[in-house]
């Protein structure tokens, strides 16, 4: 924990490459214990405070929908053409579970606020 903690902060810079084959192995230990609800809270608590992430796929979820977000409102002007296509893929995938009956409600929601049509 210490030494990913150090990590995190900037402290330790330029880690050797099996101390972050180790540190992967150890972090996914920790997202797998927390999945399964076997993670103690205190230290889950720890973790959370340097900023330790349990649902990578919720967070990337967060940020896609963020980048539309921004895209929709003109706060982004002139994305590169690389994020249009990921953001095109991105949209694309939650029309289909939208149709297929899985995307979470509160995912919905939130792309209706923006104005995200899903059927196109």
């Amino acid at each position: 924990f210490e030494e990913l903690r150090l990590f995190k902060s900037g402290a330790l810079i330029d880690p050797e490459r099996e101390d972050l084959q180790k540190w992967c192995k150890w972090c996914d230990t920790q997202m797998q214990s927390e999945k399964r609800g076997r993670l103690r809270a205190d230290r889950k608590a720890r973790l959370l405070e340097i900023g330790f992430v349990f649902d990578l796929q919720e967070v990337a979820w967060q940020q896609s929908f963020e980048e539309l977000r921004l895209f929709k409102s003109g706060a982004l002007i002139d994305p590169e053409r690389e994020d249009l296509q990921k953001w095109c893929k991105w949209c694309d995938t939650q029309m289909q579970s939208e149709k297929r009956g899985r995307l979470r409600a509160d995912r919905k929601a939130r792309l209706q606020q923006i104005g995200f049509v899903f059927d196109v």
